[in-house]
C-alpha cells in the first residue's frame, strides 16, 4: 500500500526528465538563425518580451543569436537592446546613442515592414552572388542607412542615419570577405566586391569582360540601353545614358565588380555642348547593341600596335556619335582609343563601331 506513492513519485519524474530533455533538445536545435524560421520565432520572442510595437533601431543577426536595439514603448526617448539565443530573449540593457543615431524621430524604423521570413533565401543569395571559396554567411544587419541627399538634419545639425532601412549581410570565405545589400523585402540591391580577388583580376580591356558587362548593364536596364557615351576604364565602365524609366531624363552610371549603379541626373546642353542644342535625341544617342564589345582587347592591342609609343598604355577607350563635347557631322558610333607613353606622349586612333580603323592621331 505505501508504494503506489513512491511508483508515482518515480514516474512523475520520469516524465518530468523526459519533457527538460526534450525542450533542451528544442532548444539546442534552434542552432542556425540564418535558415528556417527562426527569426520569425525569434520576433516573436521580442514582442513578447516588450509588450508593445516595436520601433527598431538596428537588428543583427548571427548564426547562434539575434540582437536588437529598439525604442522603449514606456519611454520613448530611451532605446534599450535585447538577446535572443535558443529561444529565450535576454535584457532589456540600456543603449547609449551616438551622433548618428539620437534624433529617433529619423532613425527608428517600424520591424514589423521588414520581410524577415526572407532571411533563410537572403542568406543563399548572398552566398550565390559574392561566389567566394567556402563563403558562408556571418552576420546580417538591419538598419537605416545615412541618407545622402540630406546628410545633415536641419533641426540638430547632427549627421543622421535617415536614409533607407536596408539589410547589409557578411560573408566571409575561407580567404576574403565580402557583402551584399537588400531592401526590406530582402532583394539585393547591391554587391560590395571590392576586397576580393575578382576585383583585382578584372580588366574591361581584357578577354570577354567587356562583352559580361554590355550584358549586364541590358540587364540593368531591363533589356534596352540608350547611350551618349561609354568610356572604358580598366576596373570599371562609365557612361551616360537614357533613364530607362524616363525617356526625357538623363543620367550618369559606373558598371563594376559590384554592379550597375546610377551617380546622378545630368544637364544635356551642358553635357553635349553648344553644337547640340538645335539637335534631337536621335542624332547623338545609340543603342548599346550597336557595338560590337567582342572587340575591345584587339582595339586596345590594334592601338598600342598602331601607335607604337614608348612606355605606351591605354589611358581609356570611348564610344560616342560625339568627339570630347561635340557631335560628329557624319553621326556615326565611333571608338576613341587613347594611349599614352614615356615622356608625356601619347595619342589616338579612331574605329567604327565593329572595329575598322577610320583615323589615326600619332603621338605627339
Amino acid at each position: 500500500m505505501q508504494r503506489k506513492p513512491k511508483s508515482k513519485y518515480i514516474s512523475l519524474l520520469t516524465l518530468l526528465l523526459i519533457v527538460s530533455v526534450l525542450l533542451a533538445c528544442k532548444m539546442l536545435s534552434k542552432s542556425n538563425m540564418f535558415e528556417g524560421t527562426e527569426m520569425q520565432d525569434a520576433v516573436a520572442a521580442f514582442k513578447k518580451k516588450i509588450d508593445g510595437p516595436i520601433k527598431a533601431l538596428s537588428l543583427t543577426i548571427e548564426k547562434d543569436s539575434a540582437t536588437l536595439r529598439a525604442q522603449d514603448p514606456k519611454n520613448l526617448q530611451h532605446v534599450d537592446e535585447y538577446k535572443y539565443v535558443k529561444g529565450l530573449v535576454v535584457g532589456p540593457t540600456p543603449v547609449q546613442l551616438n551622433l548618428l543615431e539620437r534624433n529617433l524621430d529619423k532613425t527608428l524604423f517600424n520591424l514589423d515592414e521588414v520581410n524577415l521570413a526572407a532571411t533563410p533565401a537572403l542568406a543563399k543569395a548572398a552566398v550565390e552572388r559574392t561566389k567566394l571559396e567556402g563563403g558562408k554567411v556571418a552576420k546580417m544587419e538591419i538598419e537605416r542607412s545615412l541618407n545622402l541627399s540630406a546628410v545633415f538634419d536641419k533641426s540638430s545639425n547632427d549627421l543622421i542615419k535617415s536614409g533607407g532601412v536596408q539589410w547589409r549581410v557578411s560573408v566571409e570565405g575561407t580567404r576574403e570577405n565580402a557583402s551584399v545589400v537588400a531592401n526590406m523585402k530582402g532583394d539585393i540591391t547591391g554587391v560590395d566586391l571590392s576586397q576580393t580577388a575578382q576585383a583585382a583580376s578584372v580588366n574591361y580591356y581584357e578577354g570577354d569582360a567587356m562583352s559580361k558587362a554590355a550584358a549586364q548593364i541590358k540587364e540593368a536596364f531591363g533589356g534596352r540601353v540608350k547611350l551618349i557615351e561609354l568610356i572604358i576604364y580598366p576596373k570599371y565602365v562609365w557612361f551616360q545614358a537614357q533613364d530607362p524609366q524616363k525617356p526625357d531624363e538623363f543620367n550618369q552610371y559606373k558598371c563594376d565588380i559590384n554592379g550597375v549603379s546610377r551617380s546622378r541626373a545630368i544637364d544635356l546642353r551642358s553635357t553635349l555642348g553648344p553644337k547640340s542644342w538645335n539637335l534631337t535625341a536621335k542624332d547623338f544617342l545609340f543603342d548599346l547593341d550597336e557595338v560590337n564589345f567582342a572587340k575591345t582587347p584587339e582595339l586596345a592591342k590594334a592601338a598600342l600596335d598602331t601607335l607604337q609609343i614608348d612606355g605606351g598604355h591605354l589611358t581609356l577607350m570611348k564610344l560616342s556619335r560625339g568627339s570630347w563635347g561635340t557631335i560628329r557631322d557624319d553621326k556615326e558610333i565611333k571608338w576613341d582609343v587613347s594611349i599614352s607613353g614615356a615622356r608625356q606622349k601619347s595619342g589616338y586612333v579612331i574605329y567604327d563601331a565593329q572595329g575598322n580603323q577610320k583615323s589615326v592621331k600619332p603621338a605627339e
